[in-house]
Parts: structure tokens; C-alpha cells; sequence
């Protein structure tokens, strides 16, 4: 330790670790840190000079965003005192016309008016009511009174072969395939059919049918008349014909349509 301490005495009291300073270096020292202050006041004025130009913009832009600095020459500004109001929305109105075309109403008679020919070009005709059951023809199912003979077998409801339906073998009989008995149906060769045996389920547009009492069906054909055992009701259709309601004098126990104009003499 102590050989230490004196290697470090030697060492700093040697003359040649000493620093010789010249005379003038104080004065060097001073010249050189006016220098650097002069460097430093003439950058802060020059940034202080940047400054300032910047500002001065800015404040130019928000003087140019006034509105009344951007309408320029071509947009008059308000004077002073005057309130500004805006220009006036000019609304365009549309009108649309529709044409609606109704039913006249009826005349004093209480009927429709005549349609305008002259307006239309056509006159409308309204569809033929309902047959009511007194005016429907006389059909059963796909054969009809009056159907010739040839037409009726081509329907396949009649049951061949025939057999005389009377006893001048002119007009000719069939079953069916409803209605096993074998005059179910009466052809005759200048009128057609001219008589058809409804099946006993069957029932007559009011309902009448095997089964239903005679006084049943007078009520619901006021226009019946009684002939014997049969109840007879006429078809205001064309062609004419008529309800046989063959009875044992309190119920209907065969109900058949009868062509009106039949050749046929067991009809």
C-alpha cells in the first residue's frame, strides 16, 4: 500500500504532466463565447422572423374563411343593419288526374240507362240469371231428354242390350248403370229419350226424392197436380217436361222426368 502512495506522488510531481496555458487564453476564451451568443441571437431572430410570417398567414386564412370575404365581386353582401335572408325555394306542384269509371246509377224505372254506343263501341250485355229448378232442362247425370239414341249409348250410362218398349216395337227401352230395371230409360226414334228413371237415391233440385212424403212434394212444387198414384209436377223448360212422382198414396217410391212430346204409348 505504501509503495502505491509514492508511485502517485512521483507521478503527479512529474513536470512533464503540467499544462502550460498562454497568456492571451482568457481572452480567446471570451471572443469565442460572443461568438457562439451573436450565433444564437441571429438563429433566434431568424426563427422568430418564421414565426412571425406564419402567424401572419394564419390569420390570413381565417380572415379569407369570413363569409363575407369568400362571396367576392359576384356576391352581393348585406349592408349594415340589414338582416339576410335566404333567397326564396321555388316548389314545383304536380297534379295527377285519375279517371275512374263507375256503374251509372239506375234510371226512374229502376233499371240500368242504356249504355253510350258512341262512347263504348260495344254494348255490355249482363249474363242470363240462374235456370231456376222449374226452368232447368231435363238431365240425370250425363243423359238428357231428347238425346237421340246414338248419343246416348256413347255416354255408356245405358245398359245394352234393349229390349221393345212397347208393343209396336217402335220405341226401345234401356237400364242403367244406376237403376237395374230394364225401362230405365224409353228411346224413341224420332224424339230420343223420352223418359228417365232416377235412381232411389236420388233427389230433385227441392230436395224430393224415394222416400219423401206426397204432401213433401206438393210443398215444394206448388204447381203439382195428382193423377191416380202419381204426382205430377210440369217444367216451364224447354223443351217441356215434367216430375213423375209415382207414390203408394202416402210416400214417393219412384221419381222419373217425362218428355212432355213423346210418340212413345207406354210413356
Amino acid at each position: 500500500m505504501g509503495d502505491l502512495d509514492d508511485d502517485l506522488r512521483r507521478l503527479f510531481s512529474d513536470d512533464r504532466l503540467v499544462v502550460h496555458v498562454p497568456p492571451d487564453v482568457t481572452d480567446s476564451v471570451v471572443r469565442g463565447a460572443r461568438r457562439r451568443r451573436r450565433r444564437r441571437t441571429a438563429v433566434a431572430s431568424v426563427f422568430g422572423v418564421v414565426a412571425l410570417a406564419g402567424v401572419g398567414l394564419g390569420l390570413a386564412e381565417i380572415r379569407l374563411r369570413n363569409p363575407g370575404d369568400l362571396a367576392g365581386p359576384l356576391l352581393p353582401t348585406a349592408s349594415s343593419g340589414t338582416p339576410t335572408s335566404p333567397p326564396p325555394i321555388s316548389v314545383s306542384t304536380f297534379t295527377s288526374i285519375a279517371t275512374v269509371t263507375v256503374d251509372p246509377p239506375p234510371n226512374s224505372n229502376g233499371g240500368n240507362p242504356s249504355p253510350n254506343l258512341g262512347t263504348t263501341g260495344k254494348k255490355t250485355t249482363n249474363p242470363p240469371p240462374p235456370a231456376t229448378p222449374e226452368a232447368q232442362a231435363g238431365r240425370y247425370g250425363s243423359l238428357a231428354l231428347g238425346m237421340s239414341e246414338a248419343n246416348a249409348l256413347k255416354t255408356g250410362s245405358l245398359v245394352e242390350p234393349s229390349t221393345p218398349a212397347d208393343e209396336e216395337n217402335r220405341c226401345t227401352a234401356y237400364a242403367t248403370q244406376s237403376v237395374p230395371d230394364s225401362n230405365a230409360v224409353i228411346v224413341s226414334p224420332v224424339k230420343g229419350i223420352v223418359r228417365i228413371t232416377l235412381a232411389a237415391y236420388a233427389k230433385t233440385p227441392k230436395n224430393v226424392g224415394a222416400g219423401s212424403t206426397v204432401d213433401a212434394v206438393k210443398t215444394a212444387y206448388p204447381n203439382a197436380t195428382q193423377s191416380g198414384s202419381a204426382v205430377v209436377v210440369a217444367m216451364a223448360a224447354t223443351p217441356k217436361w215434367s216430375y213423375i212422382f209415382e207414390s203408394d198414396g202416402a210416400k214417393v217410391t219412384t221419381v222419373q222426368m217425362r218428355l212432355s212430346d213423346n210418340d212413345c204409348s207406354t210413356v
